[in-house]
């Protein structure tokens, strides 16, 4: 017997290669009716690094660009709509191009969450805070292989305590 999914994070990094992995997502949180997490992680700069970009930039003019990145990356994920409306929008989207009615094609809520540092420490700590019972991540294309698993979701494969799930981008 399957244990149902209550809740589901979604973690993306914004490229064409999340999309196939959000339709799973979606697909997974209508069938279970799950609450959807959507993490975007904007990954910390070694402080040297920082350091020296502050140094050259001027503190401002920094903090006004890490901002901005923020801003950039909340307005990808919510396409200038609230949450709730946003995912649902895609929500229903994806119900008529796969024929579902109304009624199967429903989920309890959806939260979108960007948040800064180590990225397979912030997709886990997430994961744990809302008690998700699948993390979902998206496949890249890679030189060699037609699809590949990437150091992060090798990491969170690794190091998680709930079901993964990586999905292939679309192969071209």
């Amino acid at each position: 017997m399957i244990k149902p999914i209550r809740s589901i994070l979604f973690a993306t990094d914004l490229t064409p290669n999340c999309q196939p992995a959000l339709d799973f997502t979606i697909a997974v949180a209508t069938r279970f009716q799950a609450t959807i997490y959507m993490l975007h992680v904007i990954e910390k700069l070694p402080e040297h690094l920082s350091g020296r970009l502050k140094g050259l930039l001027g503190t401002h003019q920094w903090e006004n660009m890490v901002h901005s990145h923020e801003m950039n990356a909340h307005k990808s994920l919510l396409g200038k709509q609230s949450t709730s409306s946003g995912i649902r929008e895609a929500v229903n989207n994806f119900c008529k191009l796969e024929g579902l009615d109304d009624t199967s094609c429903d989920f309890k809520s959806s939260e979108i969450i960007i948040s800064d540092g180590e990225l397979i420490e912030e997709i886990l700590s997430n994961a744990e805070k809302n008690n998700c019972d699948l993390i979902v991540l998206g496949g890249h294309k890679n030189v060699f292989s037609r699809t590949a698993l990437g150091g992060t979701a090798k990491g969170v494969l690794k190091k998680s305590k709930v079901a993964v799930t990586v999905v292939p981008s679309v192969v071209s």
